[in-house]
C-alpha cells in the first residue's frame, strides 16, 4: 500500500490532460532493491528530500520485527538505502503525508500488535526523527492511510484493523494523534481502507472492504469526520485483501478496484451518490490478488490498474477509457507474494514505474520501457 491523496491527485491531473497520447507498447525491467528476501509488506513513494525526484520507503516485518528502510533516489532510479530507525518492528505500511504542515513528507508506520504505531517527522532532507506514537498498540493494524477527514487542512490517519473495528485518528494540528482523538468505525475486519470522495460532495469518504467473510461498505463522511451513513458494495461474504480508487471510466466519479482472495480482482464503477455497481471480474479469479494500484501507466489519459499476486506474475491492465475493457500486460516473475505497490516516475523518463514490496522475494522496482528496450 503508497501516499494515497497525492497519488489520487496525480491520477486526476493525468486523466484530465487535454491531449491524450497514443498507447505505446510497454514492458518492465526489474531491478532489485535488496539482495535478500524478507517479509516486506509495502512500498511508499514520495519526494522525501525535496530534490524533485521520487524516493521510496519499504515497510517491513508484518508479524516479525524487521527494520524499515528509506531509499533516496539519485534522480535516475538508483538508490542509497538506510534504516529508518535503530529499532525493528512489525510494520505493514509506511504512510507518507505532511503531518506537521511544514511542507515536507513525514511518515506514519502501521505496526501490528504488540508494537506501537510510530510517527516520524522529516527535517526536509529525507532524514526522519521519531516523534511519538499514534493509535493503540493493541490494534491488529494492517495497512494505514492518510486523508483530511474533518476539513481542517491537516491529514488524519486511518488504521485498517484485522478482526476488530478499524479506527481513524484526527490530527491535533501539531502532528499529534492522541488516543482520545481516535474514533472507531462501524467495521468488523479490514486489511485495507481507501479514502476518496465517492459521493462527490467534497468530503473524503472511506471504502472499507471486508476481509473475513462479511459485507464491504463505503462510509460516507459528513465533512466533519462523522460517518452517519454506509453504502454496501460487493458480496455479503467478501474476503477482500486490497483495494484502490480512481476514475476508470472518465465520468468524474471515483471508482473502486477490489482484490478478493477467493473471487480475484473486481472492478466496481461508481453510479453516483457513493453507490457502486455490482462489479465485474478482471483477470484470473483463481490467482489471489494481494496488492493493487491505479495510475495512467502509458500516458493515454486513462487510469490503468496494476496488480500484484502471490506466486504469480504481476499484471498491468491497460484501460481503453471505458473502465470495462482492459488489455493485460504481464510483468515481473512469480516469486514470493506482492503485499504492496507504489506507482511513480522514478527514473525521470516521464513514464510511471512500479515499486513492489514483497514477502519471500526481494523488493523490486519495475522500470517502464518501450518494447524495443529504448
Amino acid at each position: 500500500m503508497t501516499c494515497g491523496a497525492a497519488a489520487l491527485a496525480l491520477l486526476v491531473a493525468l486523466a484530465g490532460a487535454s491531449a491524450a497520447r497514443p498507447d505505446p507498447p510497454r514492458t518492465f525491467q526489474a531491478v532489485l532493491l535488496e539482495a535478500g528476501a524478507e517479509t516486506s509488506a509495502n512500498a511508499s513513494m514520495g519526494d522525501l528530500d525535496a530534490d524533485g525526484d521520487l524516493d521510496l520507503v519499504l515497510a517491513k516485518g508484518r508479524h516479525w520485527p524487521l527494520h524499515n528502510r528509506v531509499l533516496i533516489n539519485d534522480g535516475r532510479g538508483a538508490f542509497v538505502a538506510r534504516d529508518l530507525d535503530v529499532a525493528a518492528d512489525r510494520t505493514y505500511s509506511g504512510v507518507l503525508a505532511d503531518l506537521d504542515g511544514d511542507g515536507d513528507l513525514d511518515l506514519a508506520v502501521s505496526n501490528d500488535t504488540p508494537d506501537q504505531k510510530l510517527l516520524y517527522l522529516n527535517d526536509g532532507t529525507g532524514a526522519f526523527a521519531r516523534a511519538g506514537t499514534w493509535g493503540d498498540a493493541s490494534w491488529s493494524t494492517r495497512n494505514a492511510a492518510a486523508a483530511d477527514l474533518d476539513g481542517d487542512g491537516r491529514p488524519d490517519l486511518i488504521a485498517a484493523n484485522r478482526q476488530s473495528p478499524s479506527f481513524f485518528c484526527l490530527n491535533d494540528g501539531l502532528a499529534g494523534f492522541p488516543v482520545d482523538r481516535c474514533r472507531a468505525l462501524a467495521s468488523e475486519s479490514a486489511t485495507s481502507i481507501v479514502p476518496a470522495d465517492f459521493d462527490g460532495d467534497g468530503a473524503i469518504d472511506l471504502a472499507i472492504p471486508h476481509r473475513d467473510g462479511g459485507q464491504s461498505a463505503i462510509h460516507i463522511n459528513d465533512g466533519r469526520a462523522g460517518f452517519p451513513r454506509t453504502v454496501p458494495f460487493g458480496p455479503a461474504d467478501a474476503s477482500a485483501r486490497t483495494a484502490a480508487a480512481g476514475d476508470l471510466d472518465g465520468d468524474g466519479r471515483i471508482d473502486l478496484v477490489v482484490g478478493d482472495e477467493r473471487r480475484g480482482l473486481r472492478v466496481h464503477l461508481n453510479l453516483g451518490a457513493g453507490t457502486l455497481d455490482a462489479g465485474r471480474p478482471l483477470g484470473d479469479p483463481s490467482v489471489p490478488p494481494y496488492a493493487v494500484a491505479i495510475g495512467d501507466m502509458n500516458r493515454d489519459g486513462h487510469a490503468d490498474i496494476v496488480v500484484g499476486y502471490v506466486e504469480a506474475q504481476g499484471r498491468l491492465f491497460l484501460n481503453d477509457g471505458t473502465g470495462l475493457a482492459f488489455k493485460a500486460v504481464p510483468f515481473g516473475d512469480a516469486s514470493g507474494a506482492v503485499y504492496g505497490l507504489a506507482i511513480g516516475d522514478l527514473d525521470g523518463d516521464g513514464f510511471p514505474d512500479i515499486a513492489a514490496g514483497r514477502s519471500e522475494a526481494p523488493n523490486v522496482v519495475y522500470f517502464s520501457r518501450f518494447m524495443d528496450g529504448q
